[in-house]
């Protein structure tokens, strides 16, 4: 049951599934909470076993997760939290790319964040060729960054194989001042 403040009380908004609202929850309140639409909680908290909150809060649709301003010809891609699993994921990836940077017919800035990003090892390969793919067809320039040194080192090596920018930056600050710095850049 969920019961938060309103300004003329308190405001019954939630019920477990399966709970009767009148004989198990008003009848037994000992004062008159404000009743509108009362909605059921969602069922996995009352299940054994993990909810999976970490794929329900994370998945942001990929649309969702790239941004572009025209004032700085830059686009942002956050990839924060995403986890690259299949090859279905990596053509969501390039169709959305495609779809923003496409109709621009001009090359871009880019600003990636790759903090907390996971790439199943199985489909790392097609992903970094999907990276390279799209940084030669639409980048003039590209500074990557994210807080993990573990994960600075992998993307590191596998970009420097592709023969792309491959220095990733600790801090989204330290990837916006050098955007477009030729010492990002892998010969």
């Amino acid at each position: 049951m969920r019961l938060p403040a309103h300004r003329d009380g308190l405001e019954l908004t939630e019920i477990a599934p399966g709970i009767d609202l009148q004989s198990q929850v008003l009848d037994l309140l000992p004062f008159t909470p404000i009743v509108g639409e009362v909605r059921p909680m969602d069922a996995a908290i009352f299940q054994p076993g993990p909810m999976g909150l970490r794929d329900r809060l994370l998945d942001i649709r990929i649309e969702d997760r790239l941004t572009y301003d025209a004032k700085t010809n830059t686009v942002f891609m956050n990839y924060a939290g995403m986890r690259v699993r299949s090859q279905e994921d990596i053509d969501r990836i390039i169709a959305a790319v495609d779809g923003l940077l496409g109709p621009l017919d001009k090359r871009v800035y880019s600003i990636v964040n790759y903090d907390h990003f996971e790439a199943d090892v199985e489909i790392m390969d097609a992903y970094m060729d999907a990276v390279r793919y799209v940084e030669e067809k639409y980048y003039l320039s590209v500074a990557r960054y994210t807080t993990s040194g573990f994960m600075r080192l992998k993307l590191g090596k596998e970009l420097s194989d592709r023969k792309v920018s491959s220095h990733i930056f600790e801090t989204h600050a330290e990837a916006q001042r050098n955007l477009g710095d030729s010492s990002g850049k892998s010969d």
